[in-house]
């Protein structure tokens, strides 16, 4: 990751305003933009072999900052480190305005389809009905009873009512009114 996003910084193309480096991190991928199309001669058929600085000025910078272990070699230890971790490697894709590089990630078994990662209430022990209700909240943002025992209708009434309780219990849920009243929000 740290390659690059020194790659970004040390070769984007700062004669463009208004357009900034973007890192978007998802749960299985980080990509990084950098303004501006690749430099000089490189392409990205030959931007392995090839080496070339839009910036001299700043890469010495980074260099002295230790930044830069060996100029020029930025790409080739982006393709080791992924190869060592056991990833996939890098992709490289120029756009109409600028350059993309995608690492690619673990992928994660425990990403809900509704783009949450369920692995950290999974491992404090919340149940599937709990963990049903937390992904209901996040959309509805309020949860009763009687929602839930429409998600798990095998299960009794008595046994929701205990899993909402627990979800108070440890902080997760804040319960609202009372009686048949009663609903549930995110704390």
């Amino acid at each position: 990751m740290r390659e690059a996003l020194v790659n970004a910084v040390a070769h984007r193309d700062y004669s463009r305003r208004g357009e900034g480096i973007r890192i978007a991190l998802f749960a299985d991928r980080l990509e990084c933009y950098s303004p501006g199309r690749l430099p000089g001669h490189v392409t990205l058929e030959n931007i392995v072999a090839e080496r070339f600085s839009r910036n001299e000025t700043l890469v010495q910078v980074l260099a002295d900052y230790g930044l830069i272990e060996r100029l020029g070699y930025g790409i080739d230890r982006m393709l080791i480190q992924m190869e060592q971790a056991g990833l996939p490697a890098p992709t490289f894709r120029e756009t109409a305005a600028g350059f993309l590089v995608v690492l690619q990630g673990q992928p994660v078994e425990n990403y809900h389809v509704t783009g949450i990662d369920t692995s950290e209430w999974e491992r404090q022990g919340l149940n599937e009905r709990q963990i049903a209700a937390l992904l209901h909240l996040q959309e509805h943002r309020r949860i009763t009873n009687r929602d839930l025992q429409e998600q798990a209708p095998d299960v009794s009434a008595e046994t929701i009512r205990r899993d909402l309780a627990d979800l108070v219990a440890r902080g997760f849920l804040l319960k609202v009114g009372e009686r048949r009243a009663t609903y549930y929000i995110l704390k």
